[in-house]
């Protein structure tokens, strides 16, 4: 009698009112991929069975991993919304060699890889011992491009890896490896010198994706390391001097690189060279100009003017063809699963668990900055992909991943919650 009490307080603490957003985001699914079906003169089948498989699954996922542990049911809808936003965009803008029924199988492995991570940071105890193997295999992974045999060159970087018909970025997913590594590393408010392996590691990191010229990876590294160490040491001297010399190897790196120069230059006027290295930009600026605040509409833009319109430049492709005004929402869901993340982070119970929903959801800000600001030329491009929406196996398994890690902490905080809600009913009633 008391267990079961007990699980019904731990799932109303995570539900909350999350019931009218559920509805909200299936109606959305539902109606926008009814849009695409009909919107020609032969019905696309394809978008006809996404129009029910999309709210259908979201619901499904929603309820089975609610009923499996009390998670926090707000992240999952909205992380859930964001995986459908790139499904639907795709389908209503990809060539034929880029299929929503293709990104649609990357969700499904997302949902595994989310429904995994959250069971792997529930069991995972011992995370002191076993986190020197885990720095050994990230640093391995991230090195793997380098092998003759399988290592791949694509995009200006030789950051992927072959596996047969599949090829797969190691730095996306060594992304919540490398967060658990900082978190261990830096829990329990160490002292500087303690921290020192967990910066060499990360270092080592940032060396090896230098070398391949994966620019963005490197700065997601480096800021979120920076940003986890403040947070675990306060000690504002010391990362306010890990910005110092991250900048100061960006102007060395700005100096000695021609491919970094030339993204400064593209940045700094992309007209320079409108039909090749500012093409790109370009395009992106023209294609956010013309959806104006509402939008062109589904089908009616031309975002497959611009090159990576699917993967680099989606956030544009969206904004043309939503509106202004639906993008500046899209940032605000990101900007509410942050919000929701730090308030995980703060009720974790333990320093390990807080400083890594913290580190998940800053690189999630972090990543999110990135490619809307190198879309519309705030920042330089930096080849970074829109998580959960952009079209790609590797980036949207391994952000499943991680908001699977993030949901997992949240379900144990509710755990604790709940039993300490109970052991102060039993003291109130004298019988603890």
């Amino acid at each position: 009698m008391r267990h079961n009490k007990l699980d019904r307080m731990k799932r109303a603490l995570m539900r909350s009112n999350t019931k009218l957003l559920l509805s909200a985001v299936m109606l959305f699914q539902a109606l926008a991929m009814l849009l695409i079906a009909f919107q020609k003169g032969t019905v696309n089948a394809q978008a006809l069975v996404l129009a029910a498989a999309l709210p259908a699954g979201t619901w499904l996922i929603t309820r089975l991993m609610g009923r499996v542990w009390p998670v926090d049911r707000a992240i999952l809808i909205l992380v859930l919304f964001l995986c459908s936003v790139g499904v639907i965009t795709l389908s209503d803008i990809a060539k034929s060699d880029i299929t929503p029924r293709t990104q649609a199988v990357y969700a499904l492995g997302g949902v595994v890889a989310m429904f995994a991570g959250a069971a792997f940071i529930r069991r995972w105890r011992h995370w002191k011992k076993t986190t020197a193997l885990l720095m050994g295999l990230c640093l391995l992974a991230l090195a793997s491009p380098f092998a003759p045999v399988i290592g791949i060159y694509k995009y200006g970087a030789r950051n992927w890896v072959g596996l047969g018909p599949i090829s797969v970025q190691p730095s996306e997913f060594m992304k919540p490896i490398l967060i658990l590594c900082l978190a261990s590393g830096f829990s329990n408010r160490p002292r500087f010198a303690r921290c020192v392996p967990t910066i060499a590691f990360a270092a080592l990191c940032c060396g090896v994706l230098l070398a391949e010229k994966d620019l963005g990876a490197v700065l997601l590294y480096f800021l979120t390391t920076v940003f986890m160490y403040y947070v675990a040491t306060s000690n504002a001297f010391i990362s306010l001097a890990g910005l110092g010399m991250g900048a100061g190897a960006a102007v060395i790196a700005y100096r000695a690189l021609p491919y970094v120069q030339d993204r400064v230059a593209i940045w700094q006027n992309p007209w320079i060279d409108p039909q090749e290295t500012g093409y790109q930009l370009i395009q992106s600026l023209i294609a956010i100009g013309s959806g104006g605040l509402f939008g062109m509409g589904l089908g009616m833009g031309m975002p497959r003017d611009i090159p990576l319109y699917h993967s680099d430049f989606i956030f544009a492709s969206i904004t043309e063809e939503f509106g202004l005004i639906f993008a500046i929402g899209l940032l605000a869901v990101y900007v509410l699963i942050i919000m929701r993340g730090l308030i995980v982070a703060f009720n974790a119970r333990t320093s390990f668990h807080s400083l890594a929903a913290f580190g998940l959801v800053i690189m999630l800000g972090l990543q999110t900055m990135l490619i809307a600001g190198g879309n519309t030329k705030l920042l330089p491009l930096s080849g970074v992909t829109l998580p959960l929406i952009c079209y790609g196996g590797s980036s949207l398994v391994s952000t499943f991943f991680s908001m699977g890690l993030l949901l997992g902490l949240s379900s144990m905080n509710a755990e604790d919650e709940a039993r300490d809600i109970e052991t102060l009913e039993l003291r109130e009633e004298g019988t603890f």
